[in-house]
Parts: structure tokens; sequence; C-alpha cells
């Protein structure tokens, strides 16, 4: 039992396709720290990186410098950033209808209970205090990476399939249950 377990494990393993993740951050520091915990839980390519979150949204909106950049799978997401902040593209991105399908792991120092519940109203998928070790940051992206590439069913569709999908779900009739 336990060999079979292991064998569909490692080809679990093997045969998951790469996710593009999109690291959002500021500090070059972190974001460095970020993409070799990231390369260590697996993820050789599909990594790519902004540093403030004007040039996030143009990456997801695929304009500007971006225009043959692919759409994420995942968004990594600093709060402290300049010139557009973490919970501003957070809130783009989530009430774009092309775009919203992203995951956001929102990753911050913050511990202000605000910050956390504003990730999680504006549709966040989750709220991490960044680890300042590297141990305890490679051992969180491993996890994080193994869950949204193996566990999750992340979306196939294209950007303007979910936009199609959104807007006929809104022409939806919406059925309230009365007690």
């Amino acid at each position: 039992m336990i060999d079979a377990l292991k064998a569909t494990e490692s080809t679990q393993t093997n045969s998951r396709k790469p996710i593009e993740i999109l690291i959002v951050d500021s500090n070059p520091a972190d974001t460095r720290m970020t993409i070799d915990a990231f390369r260590s839980a697996g993820g050789k390519s599909g990594l790519h990186c902004v540093s403030d979150g004007q040039e996030a949204l143009l990456f997801v909106r695929k304009a500007g410098q971006y225009v043959d950049c692919p759409l994420p799978d995942m968004i990594f997401l600093d709060l402290s950033l300049p010139s557009v902040s973490g919970l501003e593209v957070l809130k783009a991105i989530k009430s774009t209808p092309e775009l919203m399908h992203i995951p956001i792991v929102v990753a911050s120092g913050s511990q202000n209970p605000e910050d956390i519940r504003a990730v999680y109203a504006l549709n966040g998928n989750c709220f991490i205090r960044r680890p300042t070790e590297l141990g305890q940051l490679v051992r969180f992206i491993e996890t994080c990476y193994e869950f949204w590439n193996s566990v999750v069913t992340l979306s196939s569709k294209s950007p303007s399939e979910v936009a199609r999908v959104a807007a006929s779900s809104e022409s939806t009739p919406r059925y309230e249950r009365t007690f």
C-alpha cells in the first residue's frame, strides 16, 4: 500500500505542469528570497517579478512591455508597494472578470488585523505573515507551491472565456431563499 502511494505521489510530482507565478514585491532582498524559495519548491520556470503595483497591473493586463508575457496562474503579492498599493492591486484584479480567477496569495510583514480583513474582503485567496527566516520562507513556499500546483485545480480558461462566463452569469437569474 505504501509503495503504491509513493508511486502515485512520484507520478503526480513528475507530471505537474509548471505554473506561471507573478511575484509582486518592492524589496529586492525579499524578492530574491522568494524566487530562491520557489525554485527550491520546484518552480524552475514560470517565475516573473515586478517591483510595484502599477507594473503588476500592466503585467496582468498584458500591456506595455508585458504584452507577450503569459497570464499568471498565481500571484504572490506584497501589500507595501510604491505607486499602487497591494490592496489596490488586489481590488483591481479581483474586480476584473478576465482576471478574477487568478489566485492571489498576499505575503506581508503586517500584523494589522485591518490589513488581514481587507485582503479577505477584497477576495484575496490567503494572507500570510511573511517569515523573516529563509528556512521558514522556503517551507512556506514549498507548501504553497505544492498546494497551488498539485492540490488545487487552477482555471485553464482563456481570459476572454472567463469574461464571457462571468458576463453570462450576471444575466442568470438568482434564486433567493426565503424562510
